[in-house]
């Protein structure tokens, strides 16, 4: 009896076995065609172009200010007061007082000889008319009329002089109050408060922040390849950016066999003393392909950028890293131009992936 019912139930599994199997094979595909695709990667591209570059050479480079002042005094006398270091300054602020009190004695003695000569000046004017008069009816010898007239020439170069004299008093008062060019920083004293300074002695060493440039020094053998207006690539850290060449001083060192070169900053929030690296070209610039910086990819010593295929898909292509500027690069490899490169979202592309071109901004 138990020997039938397990013969009994084996027979019935095979039976309950196949109408699961079909479910199973039908409604699997079914489930596949129902599977959500995967979003597309949006990404942003830029053009492929011929440009003009030139191999470079980088060189350091310091931001200098234009106005890097040591102020001193035009006049002896003792600081009565001077500006902190680290005191911020605008244009013609006061940053250093010297003591006036002799200059203001010297200018009261200066205005008394003034009114003594002019006095003396007004009697031998008159004197001069009158004696004109009595040499018209010869009651007087010439020559006393030509001494009037020298003598009233004589005071004429006195007041002269008198007057130069208050005016270099007034002069030296005013620069007794020591003023600063630009706007800027107070950033060393050379004398406190109560000390005596001499005429031309430094009182405060002055640094004009916002007027700020680049100083650089280049081999004589790139002097060729350079010229004033020139664009060149700066970096500072992270930053990389275009500027213009302002100037270039031809006159090498006979040691260093350098020139120096000023360049316009582009960025007014690099402190001065910064160290910067400048890329000067050393050669003629020549047509090259090039795509944005941003669209070259470095990973595990390889470097490749991703182009859109006419199908709309991302292509990896391999390439070689050439010339570098602020904003493109040399590249040689499987691309021409007007090739369309990701330079937005590259780095989680896989090869053949459908993408989302977003637009330029």
């Amino acid at each position: 009896m138990n020997i039938l019912k397990l013969r009994n139930r084996n027979e019935m599994i095979p039976g309950l076995l196949l109408p699961l199997l079909a479910v199973a094979l039908f409604s699997a595909p079914a489930e596949a065609q129902d599977a959500p695709q995967q979003p597309k990667t949006k990404v942003r591209v830029a053009r492929a172009v011929l440009t003009m570059m030139a191999p470079t050479l980088e060189v350091p480079g310091t931001v200098v200010s234009l106005q890097n002042s040591r102020l001193a005094a035009e006049t002896s006398a003792t600081v009565d007061w001077v500006a902190e270091v680290g005191a911020r300054v605008q244009k013609g602020e006061a940053v250093a007082r010297l003591n006036d009190r002799l200059l203001q004695l010297d200018l009261i003695n200066s205005e008394a000889d003034i009114k003594r000569i002019m006095a003396q000046l007004d009697f031998r004017t008159k004197d001069v008319r009158r004696l004109s008069k009595l040499l018209n009816t010869q009651s007087i010898p010439e020559s006393r009329h030509e001494e009037a007239i020298s003598q009233k020439a004589v005071l004429e170069q006195e007041l002269a002089q008198a007057r130069a004299r208050r005016d270099r008093i007034e002069y030296l008062l005013d620069k007794s109050v020591i003023r600063t060019p630009a706007a800027g920083w107070v950033v060393e004293r050379f004398i406190s408060i109560g000390e005596f300074v001499q005429a031309g002695a430094p009182v405060v060493r002055f640094v004009d922040t916002q007027n700020t440039e680049i100083s650089a020094q280049a081999p004589l053998s790139l002097l060729p390849s350079l010229k004033d207006g020139m664009e060149i690539t700066v970096s500072n850290g992270d930053q990389l950016v275009s500027t213009p060449i302002r100037t270039i001083i031809p006159v090498g060192d006979n040691i260093s066999r350098m020139v120096e070169i000023r360049v316009r900053n582009p960025q007014n929030n690099w402190v001065i003393g910064s160290a910067v690296r400048l890329s000067l070209p050393r050669a003629l610039a020549q047509k090259v392909l090039a795509v944005p910086r941003d669209a070259l990819i470095i990973r595990a010593g390889q470097s490749y950028i991703y182009k859109i295929a006419d199908d709309g898909k991302a292509v990896r292509v391999n390439v070689r890293s050439g010339v570098v500027s602020a904003k493109q690069i040399e590249v040689t490899g499987r691309l021409s131009e007007g090739d369309r490169v990701v330079i937005r979202g590259g780095e989680t592309l896989r090869p053949d992936q459908d993408v989302e071109i977003l637009p330029a901004q």
